[in-house]
């Protein structure tokens, strides 16, 4: 399957169909109290999305600010593109590899990272890249869009340490690299002639197939699936609340927004994630 943008109205609304007989009861910014009541002794699993990581210092992608603001994903974030010409990629990831290298987990993941270390939260499945909630403690992460610590040729598959490749390319002022790489100059380059790319699933490329089943597997398993971060417009992450919904389970979303999906979802809780997982969090372990 390929990373995909985005879930239309027409899609969210066809979905919708599909699940009218599920009953879904909405509860929308509804008290913790009354959510943390609905989840206790019940097997939990997290999907989420780059809204999580925004207070860690890493932009989301599609709000005012967001990187596909700055960097069209259709340029800079496709595959297709990438194996054309590197250097679109190459000037937007430079900006992201150096915010991720002074990220740190914030008080979201911490509290995802507890509930799965007391035994509450089965496992995290996510969509972003930068390998915080490995950070901040938790275990079970299925990283669906991949992971930025390590890069692979396009040709042979030689891993490369993604360290060891920003510390090539920081040797250059970042207008001046982009100069060369659109001559087609220090694009980063495997020894057999192939182009180094990181470890990350672009646009209109195939996805890993073991972490997409495992994330489904984690879904269909679990008696409530929160999805927190997520504006769950990119498939196929965003297919995974439908997942545990088809076994009869809960789902409760937590974003700072309306997401696709929130006709879905049991629970609808609008607001700060690093704020309200903490507390959903205590409740859960009184």
């Amino acid at each position: 399957m390929e990373r995909k943008e985005l879930l239309s109205n027409e899609t969210s609304n066809e979905w919708g169909k599909n699940f009218k007989h599920a009953n879904v009861v909405k509860f929308v910014n509804t008290s913790l109290e009354e959510v943390a009541e609905a989840l206790h002794n019940q097997d939990i699993a997290a999907l989420t999305g780059a809204g999580i990581s925004v207070p860690s210092g890493i932009p989301d992608f599609r709000s005012e600010g967001g990187l596909w603001r700055k960097y069209p994903p259709e340029v800079y974030g496709s595959y297709q593109q990438f194996i054309q010409d590197p250097s679109y990629f190459w000037e937007m990831h430079l900006d992201v590899m150096a915010l991720l290298q002074k990220a740190q987990p914030n008080p979201a993941h911490t509290a995802l990272a507890h509930l799965e270390e007391e035994t509450i939260l089965k496992g995290v499945i996510t969509q972003n890249i930068d390998g915080l909630h490995q950070k901040a403690g938790s275990r079970t992460v299925h990283e669906l869009h991949g992971a930025n610590e390590t890069c692979s040729c396009t040709i042979c598959r030689k891993k490369y340490p993604t360290s060891e490749i920003a510390d090539q390319l920081y040797t250059f002022e970042k207008d001046e690299l982009i100069t060369l790489m659109r001559r087609g100059k220090e694009i980063p380059m495997c020894e057999c002639g192939g182009w180094i790319k990181p470890d990350v699933v672009l646009f209109g490329e195939l996805m890993p197939s073991r972490p997409l089943k495992a994330a489904e597997e984690l879904a269909a398993s679990c008696d409530v699936l929160l999805v927190v971060g997520s504006s769950l417009q990119v498939v196929p992450a965003a297919s995974i609340p439908s997942v545990t919904r088809r076994q009869g389970g809960t789902i409760v979303i937590i974003n700072r927004e309306p997401t696709a999906l929130d006709w879905m979802a049991d629970f609808t809780l609008h607001g700060n994630a690093e704020e309200i997982l903490p507390v959903l969090s205590t409740l859960l372990l009184e």
